[in-house]
C-alpha cells in the first residue's frame, strides 16, 4: 500500500500543458503544486505524503478536508484518508473516502485496486470483480506518471493487473500497437469517391476536411484589413497585399517581422494561420481569429498555464518546437503524418477508416465501424478526440496510450472533476453510463458525411429532434411529461438540458457545448 502511495506522489509531479499534442518522449508542463496559491495548502499536502503512519496520516488528511473542502488536490488527499484506513482495516471508513475520491477522480487504478483488495474481504464478489474490471481497463490504457521510469512503473502496475485479475475473475490482453502502416498502403481520400460518392461530397463539407487547408483568400474568416492586436510584451498586425495574406510580428526589442500564410486551420468558430519557416518547416501563430466573438486573440495566453513559452509573441521570430505545426498540431489536422510532412492536409477517409489500398483495389475493407464494439468505436475518434493521448506512431487502429489526467493544468477541470474543455470530450464520454453500462458510441448522435454536413456543424443525427439521441436506447416514459416535469414546447424538458448541460467551454467558439457527461457513481 505504501508503495502506491509514494507512486502517486510521483505522478504529481507535473502538470501538462491543456492544449499541447505530444508524444510520449515530449511530456513536460508545470507542477501542479504550483497552481496552489495557499502556502498552508501546500504544505500540509506535502506533509500527508511525508507521513508514514497510517493514523497519522489520515489525522493530516481529515484536518486537509477540514480547513480545505474546495480545494484542487482533494481527489488526491481523500485517497490518502482511503489508504490509510484501509492500512488500519478500518474499512468502512477506507470505502467512504474512496467512493468520494472515485467520484472525482475516477480513473485512478491505484485506489480502485484496493478498493476492491477490500470489497473482496467484505465479501462484495460482484462489487469487487467490476471495480478490478475498471481498474484493468485504466491500467492498460494510461502511461506511466511523468517523471517516474518506466521500468519503475511496469513493475507496479504488473502488481496491480495480477490482483485485479484475480479479483475479475478475467485476464485483459494489453492492447496491440504494431509498426504503422506504410505509406503504399493508403490510396487517399480520391480514390473514395468512386463507389463513395454520397459520402465522400458530404464529407468534402464537413470540418474535418477543412481542418486544414492550403491559403485561399476566400477561407479566410479574419480581418487582414490593417487589424492591430497588442498585449504587454508583444504586437501583431494582420495586413494583406493583393492575394498575399500577412502576420507582422513585433519582437520584445521592437523589430517588426513579417510572415505570410501559407495555410488555414479551422472553418466554423475559429481559425488559426500557419506561415511557412526558411527551413520549410511549418509554424503556428499564437493569434487566432474567434468568428462569435468578431476578435483576435492570443489562444493559448487563454488556455495555457502561466509563462507557458508558445504565448509570447516577441519570442514567434524563434520559430522553436512549441510553435511546430508537425509536432503540435498535424497529428489530428492532417492525415497519415510523416517524419517530414503528411499525405494530406485535414482529416481524410482513411484517418477513420484505415488504409485502403487494398480495398480501393477489390480487397474486403480492412476495418468495418459495423463490426466492432463501441469501445473499439470510440478508440478510432480517440486518436483525435481524446485530449489525453499520447500520438505516438502504430499501426490503424491506434490504441495512444493516455496522460494521467494529474499531470494537465486544473484549467482542464472543474472542481468537481468534471472536464471543463471539449478538447476531453472523449474522456467526459467515456465516464458515461451510456458508454461504460450501455453500447453508446459517437456515431450513436454524429454521423461525420451526413448529407447536410454544411449546414450542421456538429454533425449531429438528430439535430431537429435531439430528444431521439436518448431515445433511440432509452424507453419513451422519459420523455413524459411525468418523468421531465416540463411542458414539452419548454427547453427543461429536453434531456440534455439536465443529462448534458451546456457547461464545457469549446475552445472558445461557442459560449458553451452540450457535451459534458456527469461522473459516473463510483465502485
Amino acid at each position: 500500500m505504501r508503495a502506491v502511495v509514494l507512486i502517486l506522489l510521483a505522478s504529481l509531479a507535473a502538470g501538462q500543458e491543456l492544449d499541447t499534442i505530444v508524444a510520449k518522449g515530449q511530456r513536460k508542463g508545470a507542477n501542479i503544486l504550483d497552481q496552489v496559491n495557499d502556502p498552508g495548502e501546500r504544505d500540509l499536502y506535502l506533509k500527508i505524503y511525508r507521513e508514514t503512519t497510517p493514523v497519522t496520516r489520515r489525522t493530516l488528511a481529515t484536518e486537509f478536508l477540514r480547513k480545505y473542502p474546495s480545494s484542487w488536490l482533494l481527489p488526491q488527499v481523500l485517497e490518502a484518508a482511503a489508504k490509510s484506513s484501509m492500512e488500519m482495516e478500518d474499512y468502512p471508513t477506507g470505502l467512504f473516502y474512496a467512493r468520494q475520491s472515485l467520484r472525482l477522480f475516477p480513473e485512478n487504478p491505484l485506489l480502485l485496486v484496493p478498493v476492491a483488495i477490500v470489497q473482496a474481504k467484505r465479501g462484495e464478489r460482484k462489487a469487487a470483480a467490476e471495480t478490478a474490471q475498471a481498474a484493468l481497463e485504466y491500467l492498460g490504457k494510461f502511461a506511466a506518471p511523468a517523471g517516474l521510469p518506466e521500468r519503475q512503473w511496469a513493475g507496479v502496475r504488473d502488481s496491480l493487473q495480477e490482483t485485479a485479475q484475480q479479483l475479475a475473475g478475467k485476464a485483459m490482453a494489453p492492447a496491440a500497437k504494431g509498426k504503422p502502416d506504410a505509406i503504399s498502403a493508403y490510396s487517399g481520400s480520391a480514390s473514395c469517391e468512386r463507389c463513395h460518392t454520397a459520402q465522400f461530397q458530404a464529407w468534402k463539407q464537413t470540418g474535418m476536411a477543412r481542418m486544414l487547408r492550403p491559403f485561399e483568400a476566400e477561407n479566410v474568416m479574419g480581418n487582414f484589413g490593417g487589424a492591430e492586436f497588442t498585449e504587454p510584451g508583444g504586437a501583431a498586425r494582420m495586413i494583406h497585399t493583393g492575394d498575399n495574406y500577412f502576420f507582422e510580428m513585433r519582437r520584445s526589442t521592437g523589430q517588426w517581422d513579417r510572415y505570410k500564410i501559407a495555410f488555414t486551420i479551422g472553418s466554423k468558430w475559429q481559425q488559426a494561420y500557419v506561415t511557412r519557416a526558411a527551413s520549410g518547416d511549418l509554424h503556428v501563430l499564437p493569434v487566432q481569429y474567434n468568428r462569435l466573438q468578431k476578435k483576435w486573440l492570443n489562444y493559448w495566453r487563454i488556455i495555457d498555464p502561466e509563462n507557458s513559452e508558445r504565448t509570447d509573441l516577441g519570442a514567434f521570430h524563434q520559430m522553436s518546437a512549441v510553435t511546430s505545426y508537425q509536432q503540435n498540431c498535424a497529428p489530428c489536422h492532417t492525415s497519415q503524418l510523416r517524419e517530414k510532412g503528411f499525405a494530406e492536409p485535414g482529416i481524410n477517409c482513411e484517418m477513420c477508416h484505415g488504409p485502403s489500398a487494398a480495398h480501393a483495389g477489390g480487397a474486403a475493407p480492412r476495418f468495418q465501424f459495423q463490426k466492432v464494439d463501441n469501445r473499439a468505436y470510440v478508440q478510432v475518434c480517440a486518436q483525435c478526440h481524446a485530449q489525453s493521448a499520447l500520438r505516438d506512431p502504430q499501426a490503424f487502429p491506434p490504441r495512444y496510450e493516455r496522460r494521467p489526467y494529474t499531470e494537465f493544468s486544473r484549467k482542464a477541470f472543474y472542481r468537481d472533476g468534471r472536464f471543463r474543455e471539449t478538447t476531453f470530450v472523449v474522456e467526459s464520454f467515456e465516464r458515461s453510463a451510456c458508454f461504460r453500462k450501455g453500447t453508446a458510441h459517437c456515431g450513436s448522435c454524429h454521423d461525420p458525411h451526413s448529407p447536410n454536413a454544411a449546414s450542421n456543424p456538429t454533425s449531429l443525427k438528430f439535430r431537429d429532434n435531439p430528444d431521439q439521441m436518448c431515445l433511440q436506447c432509452h424507453p419513451a416514459k422519459y420523455s413524459a411529461v411525468a418523468h421531465v416535469k416540463h411542458p414539452q414546447a419548454n427547453e427543461g424538458a429536453r434531456c440534455v438540458s439536465c443529462h448534458m448541460p451546456k457547461i464545457m467551454n469549446s475552445l472558445l467558439s461557442r459560449p458553451a457545448a452540450i457535451r459534458s457527461t456527469t461522473n459516473p457513481m463510483p465502485p
